[in-house]
Formats: C-alpha cells, structure tokens, sequence
C-alpha cells in the first residue's frame, strides 16, 4: 500500500509538474509574439525578442525532457527511411528568388517543405562539429524551435500553430526530434539535418510524402556533398538578373560588403553554367524573372521536374500554408499570397556607376551565357574596378 502511495504522488508530482510548465510556455510565448515585428525587420533583430525567443525555447525544451521521445510507429519508421532518401535543395545566391520557389512549392501534398533556410551545409554543421555529442541535439532543437516561430523576422510567425495549456505542437516537435535523433543512420553527413526534416514531417502528417525540401542560398557550392549522401537528390538553381539581386542586397543586407556580394554571385553563375551543360534528371535551372512572370508555365515545369501531380496549392505562395507577404523588398506591404511581377518589383536604383561597372567587367560573360546581359565596359576600365574592389581573381 505504502509503494502504492509513493507511486501515485509521484505521477500526480509530474503531471503537476507538466501543467505548470505548460502554463510557463503560454506565457513565454505570450510574451514573445508581443515582441516580434508587424512588419518586416530591416537589421538585427532587438536583443529584448532574442532574448524573449531563448527563455521561450528553453521552457519548450524541458516540457519535452519531462515528457520524453514521442513513441514511433513501424509505419512511421518505414516512410521516415523512404522520404530521408528524396530530398530537393532550392538554392542560388541570396535574394535571387529562392523563397519564392519554396513558398510556391510549400503547400503540395507530396512535399514536406521545411519552413525555414535549412543551413545545414552553410551554418548549422559547423557549429554542431564545436559542441559535444549530448549538447548537438539541445543545441539544434532549439535553434529550429526558434525558426518556426519567426523564421525570417516578418509574418507570418507561429508556424506551428500556438500553444495552449493542453498542448503546444513545438514540444511535440521537440518530442519527435529526440526520437529520430536516435533512428536517423548516421552514414549521412547531414544526418542531424534530416532528424529536423522528420520531426518537422512529423508534426505537420508529412511523413508520407514524396520529397523533403529545403531551401538554402548558396547550396548550389555544395552539390558534390549532396549528390554524394544523397544520390536521388534533385537541385532547383534559381538565378536573377544580377543588377537586380544586387540591388535587392544591398537594400536588405547593408552590412554584406558590395564586393563579397558580387564573388557570391560569380560562384553560383559558375555553377548554373556548368550544370546547365550537363543536362541531367537531377538539376533543374529556374530564372526568377520567368517564374514571376510565366508563373504557372515554370510551376508545370518544376511538377515535371519532381514527377508529382499538379495541385492547387501551387497557385498561391504559403509557409507552413500561411499566405506570405509577396516577393518584393521595396514595396511597403506587398499583398499577401501574390506573385508580383518584374515590372511591378519598382527597384530603387541605389548602385553606383562604379558598382554597375564591375559587375559587368567581373561577370559579364558567365551572365551572358545565362541570358542576362550586361553592357560592356573598357578593359582599362574594367581593370582598375577589379583592383579597387579586390577581384582580380
């Protein structure tokens, strides 16, 4: 009876437990979407939100530790195994219309799309290599808890829904994550990655889907790594008119330097060239200004391309099916779940001459052959720009 007793206050002590700290998250979360920008964040984001948006992710991770691994299924282990192996990587430099391409992607029903920059490759790797073994998965779990809540500080936030008292869908992420941790087959060197990919797909009843989908500027430097842990990986290349996707870098990344911009950009023509002459099953060229303007010609080529049927969800960009803010930097609250047109994109003209020299004298052959092209510049000329901007290699 005595052993009985004990064992009664102890489950009774934990569901105590759990209330109160599901009660903690409600109002740390209350608290941090108090805090998250209406509009789109130009900058750093204020230390009040990070710092609001770390207590929320720590209460959601110990809710998860008192609770546990989320139980898997044998049927949920045998489609995890299948759809870690088909992964689709949307990459190009940044601001060339790689977020457009996810979000029109985003709502298919044979997609699991990650609703944040995956980085595994560019970012997140790195940074698990300088951690031990047991503070990788804290490290990690919490970083994505952070990403889907204000994945790139504008709405729409919460996409995972919000928490209740009841329940809060991110320590179920938080659940699953430590489940797959321990399933994923770690002979893939973006193992912990796909752990995030499951737990997201298994969230969201994506679990059965085609393709996982993550999208990730600059991705395309690191195709032999992908092809190689991943041979059934397809690659959508997204290029833009580099006058343009400069122009929207500068305005939306002043602290990137003008001149790692521009070396950025004649990587990833690089690539696009090369790969565009190998003509393979596995790669795919999107030009932004097509997609914006033939918009359901290119949709029907990327359904091609992915061997999935066509759906309605593919006529109006979402993340995590929320219509998104559409795809323009220099119009003030672009109308949501819209694809805007070139001509309508009204970019200010904020490059110099100087600046509009080199990017001809540094890239304009790789451009042309990519049908962006770029007025000529004297090689005098064209040779002091790469000297002053430190290009001549």
């Amino acid at each position: 009876m005595l052993f009985y007793r004990q064992l009664v206050a102890l489950f009774c002590g934990n569901d105590k437990r759990a209330l109160h700290m599901s009660l903690q998250i409600v109002e740390a979360e209350q608290k941090l979407n108090e805090l998250l920008p209406k509009q789109r964040l130009e900058g750093s984001p204020p230390a009040k939100l990070m710092a609001a948006a770390k207590l929320w992710s720590d209460e959601v991770w110990e809710q998860a530790l008192l609770m546990g691994p989320m139980p898997l299924t044998g049927d949920q282990r045998i489609q995890a195994k299948l759809l870690a192996k088909n992964p689709v990587y949307i990459c190009g430099v940044h601001r060339s219309g790689t977020t457009l391409v996810k979000d029109i992607l985003d709502g298919h029903p044979d997609l699991a799309v990650l609703p944040s920059e995956g980085t595994w490759y560019t970012n997140l790797e790195h940074k698990l290599s300088l951690l031990s073994k047991d503070a990788q998965i804290v490290f990690l779990g919490k970083e994505w808890l952070r990403r889907l809540v204000n994945p790139i500080n504008q709405p729409p936030y919460w996409l995972a829904g919000r928490s209740t008292a009841d329940n809060s869908p991110y320590v179920d992420f938080a659940r699953y994550l430590m489940a797959w941790w321990t399933q994923v087959k770690r002979d893939n060197d973006q193992w912990p990655h796909i752990a995030i990919v499951l737990a997201w797909a298994s969230c969201t009843n994506k679990l059965g889907s085609r393709y996982w989908v993550d999208k990730t500027p600059v991705n395309e430097r690191y195709l032999a790594r992908i092809w190689g842990s991943t041979p059934r990986a397809k690659i959508i290349h997204v290029i833009r008119d580099p006058i343009a996707t400069l122009t929207s870098r500068k305005k939306m990344e002043p602290s990137v330097s003008f001149r790692h911009a521009l070396a950025d950009l004649k990587v990833s023509f690089g690539v696009a060239v090369k790969q565009s002459a190998l003509i393979h099953s596995h790669f795919m060229q999107v030009h932004y200004e097509e997609l914006c303007e033939d918009t359901q010609v290119i949709t029907r080529e990327m359904v091609s391309f992915l061997g999935i049927q066509k759906s309605a969800a593919l006529n109006q960009p979402t993340v995590a099916g929320i219509p998104v803010q559409a795809n323009s930097s220099f119009i003030k609250d672009p109308e949501a779940g819209k694809v805007i047109s070139v001509a309508d994109h009204n970019q200010t003209d904020i490059l110099s001459k100087a600046e509009k020299d080199v990017i001809a004298a540094y890239i304009g052959r790789l451009s042309a052959k990519l049908k962006y092209p770029l007025h000529r510049v004297g090689f005098l000329r064209g040779l002091y720009l790469r000297f002053r901007y430190r290009l001549l290699r």
